[in-house]
């Protein structure tokens, strides 16, 4: 059901609510952050955060903090409460996602263009996530929901999953189409509740995963998605 519209003060990119739903981050074309109180459907705060576009936004698991990430190299840390840049850091593309670990502040996950995900504190320090082919430079990742593994996607449809404190592979499987050819991943998202997932591809189709079966199937499983969501008149 459709419930109104947010007049946003220019082209809105990308948005993300805060873990109660109070709050909504929107990030904009002009490289502004506006956060909108969402109960009342007014704007809070308006940050001006980068010189290009923000493409992807992520709360602290408090919400005390904002990570804000563009298409200038650079990702931020905020302070919500008054707007100030805590930190800045620099990538040598520019920065396609940016998450907060779900339980740890002081953590998070960027995915660079055409660069291996990069798992980092926010004291500088950072680990790249192993590539599967070493060629594959197009990768997405996400934390799963409670942070203790992440899962990586790459143009050939493979999804790996790495623990978080070794950044060992536990499981793999790859997402193929009909005709068992493979299609490339574009995003890796969690459920908030439940251990479900969805993995969005280049074939124009979101399949349904349940984590444990991810993890129980092991190296090179083949698990069966819950369920795919097409488009069927505009596939």
């Amino acid at each position: 059901e459709f419930d109104g519209t947010l007049d946003c003060v220019s082209i809105a990119i990308t948005c993300a609510f805060n873990r109660h739903g109070t709050l909504l981050a929107v990030g904009c074309n002009d490289g502004r952050i506006v956060i909108w109180d969402f109960l009342t459907r007014g704007i809070a705060k308006v940050i001006n955060a980068h010189v290009h576009p923000v493409c992807s936004i992520s709360w602290s698991r408090d919400g005390h903090k904002l990570l804000s990430a563009a298409t200038d190299n650079t990702v931020s840390l905020w302070s919500v409460m008054t707007g100030d840049c805590d930190k800045i850091f620099r990538f040598p593309s520019p920065v396609l996602k940016v998450q907060f670990h779900p339980r740890d502040n002081a953590r998070f996950l960027v995915c660079p263009m055409k660069h291996a995900a990069v798992f980092m504190n926010v004291n500088g320090t950072h680990q790249t996530v192993p590539l599967d082919d070493d060629s594959d430079l197009n990768i997405v990742a996400s934390f799963d929901r409670r942070g203790k593994y992440i899962y990586t996607g790459n143009a050939k449809g493979r999804i790996l999953v790495f623990t978080i404190k070794k950044l060992e592979i536990v499981a793999s499987f790859k997402v193929t189409t009909g005709t068992l050819n493979t299609t490339a991943i574009k995003s890796i998202e969690f459920a908030r509740r439940g251990d479900c997932f969805l993995v969005n591809s280049a074939d124009r189709i979101i399949r349904v995963y349940e984590s444990g079966e991810i993890l129980a199937c092991g190296r090179a499983g083949e698990p069966e998605p819950i369920q795919k969501l097409q488009d069927l008149v505009n596939k």
